[in-house]
């Protein structure tokens, strides 16, 4: 039987109360600022330690956004440095390439001078997650880290529709991710193809497309964006500017993804 997303959100706090303290891996995302702000009001600001891994593979971009979410909420943070492109399986870019940064990134925090004893680690990972192929899951799941979101049943729309009543700045933010996710598997992944990607992501935001993705293979790039953008895309004036604009930071070939991406934001 589906319970009500009140209660939904009473056993979430339910969940969060018996802690002590609960250290939360924050990326700055929808999910997981919708946590963050739950766990501070189940067991205050001051027994939450807010986990963030920082890299050049993070959309510039998002860097703000952690900050002022984790100063909105008062809680402890912990901004921790990782290298990716110092690890050679992640470099290889193999299909199970998020995995291995996944546990990577989780064993850096869980291991972390700073990680509170006796606390465990939580995900903001959502019931859709579970329905899509996300192979850091599967080291989500090794490391015992724990995913009360995508336990109790939140689905993304509904994150967004109470972090909205809540009056949370990250309601109608578009899903953000690792630049690496833009270069095809198996393509080495180098700082040059993720400095290419966030400068193609940087201007097709200028020309006002936004919850873009530049996806790279070789040096085709091809442009997703919203659907409801796609009509505006593919006028010929506007995708003449993008491809110039493309051309000149080095990509050989642009193409448009006719599926675009949908993206309910409430």
């Amino acid at each position: 039987m589906e319970i009500s997303l009140s209660q939904k959100y009473g056993k979430l706090q339910k969940i969060l109360s018996r802690h002590k303290q609960v250290a939360i891996a924050f990326s700055g995302g929808v999910d997981s600022s919708f946590l963050l702000y739950a766990a501070c009001v189940a067991i205050g600001s001051s027994a939450v330690h807010a986990f963030h891994a920082k890299s050049e593979l993070l959309p510039p971009t998002e860097a703000g956004r952690v900050e002022r979410t984790v100063n909105e909420r008062g809680c402890r943070f912990h901004p921790v440095e990782i290298d990716p492109l110092g690890w050679p399986e992640f470099v290889a870019n193999a299909p199970d390439r998020c995995y291995l940064c996944k546990k990577n990134i989780y064993q850096t925090f869980l291991t972390d001078h700073s990680f509170p004893t006796g606390a465990l680690l939580f995900d903001g990972t959502n019931r859709d997650d579970l329905g899509q192929e996300r192979p850091g899951l599967q080291a989500v799941a090794e490391l015992r880290v724990q995913t009360p979101l995508a336990d109790i049943g939140f689905t993304k729309q509904e994150i967004r529709l109470l972090s909205r009543d809540f009056a949370l700045s990250t309601w109608n933010v578009h899903a953000s991710s690792c630049l690496a996710t833009r270069i095809a598997h198996n393509e080495p992944i180098t700082r040059e193809k993720i400095v290419l990607v966030s400068r193609c992501e940087a201007l097709l935001q200028e020309h006002g497309f936004m919850g873009v993705r530049v996806r790279l293979s070789q040096k085709t790039a091809s442009i997703a964006v919203q659907q409801k953008d796609l009509p505006v895309v593919q006028k010929k004036h506007v995708f003449s500017a993008i491809n110039d604009g493309f051309m000149s930071l080095g990509v050989s070939k642009v193409i448009v993804d006719s599926q675009g991406r949908y993206e309910p934001l409430g």
